[in-house]
């Protein structure tokens, strides 16, 4: 049974769900902008946006790896071999240069002279908005 009478239309349903993306993506805007606004908030997102990165590589580099075993060393498939050897080099390079921007960055959240914060003339969501979305009508 129904909550309130009539069914919507196509329409009304797309019409609900873009309000409902705008008001989600009005609300990110004003929260990074809030975020960035803040030198030690700032800190805090790069770090923790490290520490999720250096996870995900792991994880992928322990996909990459066992498929690297299960191919090196097969007749014909040398050159896949080879090409997974050096991208399993570069991920692993990548995750050690994120791992020490990460201790760097963890460093600096312990540095109370960084809490600067800035207002929202200089950071508005306005300009956040431009920047993350420039294909977006403000």
């Amino acid at each position: 049974m129904s909550r309130g009478g009539r069914k919507l239309t196509k329409t009304e349903k797309q019409a609900r769900r873009l309000r409902k993306e705008a008001l989600a993506l009005d609300a990110l805007v004003k929260d990074t902008a809030a975020v960035f606004r803040c030198a030690s908030e700032t800190v805090q997102d790069c770090a923790t946006e490290c520490d999720r990165h250096c996870d995900d590589m792991e994880s992928d580099l322990n996909y990459r790896r066992l498929a690297y075993d299960i191919w090196r060393g097969r007749p014909g498939a040398e050159e896949l071999a080879s090409a997974m050897a050096d991208m399993i080099a570069e991920n692993e390079r990548h995750l050690a240069t994120m791992a020490q921007i990460g201790r760097r960055l963890d460093a600096l959240t312990d540095n109370a002279a960084l809490h600067e914060h800035l207002g929202p003339e200089v950071v508005s969501a306005e300009y956040v908005r431009r920047r993350l979305f420039p294909e977006l009508p403000s």
